[in-house]
């Protein structure tokens, strides 16, 4: 009886890993999303700086900004491909500092 529990602990334990690897593997695309929104209303306050210094800045952390998203993409895109946990993080910590960067412009 209790050999029959342990068994099934076991079984539902291997069937829920792949169900909770997918869990992480979605928060990429969302934290990109993220921002992007944040990039886009980044490009929009750019408009509304009149200051060259702090212009050059604001641009500088947008383009960062989109740079960081684009290696966030690649990183999912090959942790996919490869099942690698340590590439999804990767491209979220990316994902986030790319929003942080564009939330720096006002």
């Amino acid at each position: 009886m209790i050999r029959n529990k342990v068994i099934m602990g076991a079984i539902v334990g291997l069937l829920t890993l792949p169900v909770a690897a997918n869990v992480f593997a979605f928060s990429c695309p969302g934290l990109q999303k993220s921002a992007n929104e944040s990039i886009t209303k980044a490009e929009a306050a750019l408009a509304n700086i009149t200051d060259e210094r702090e212009k050059g800045r604001a641009m500088t952390n947008i383009a960062m900004a989109k740079d960081m998203v684009q290696q966030s993409v690649a990183d999912h895109k090959e942790a996919g491909a490869k099942k690698d946990a340590q590439l999804h993080y990767n491209s979220e910590a990316k994902a986030k500092a790319a929003k942080a960067l564009a939330d720096l412009v006002k």
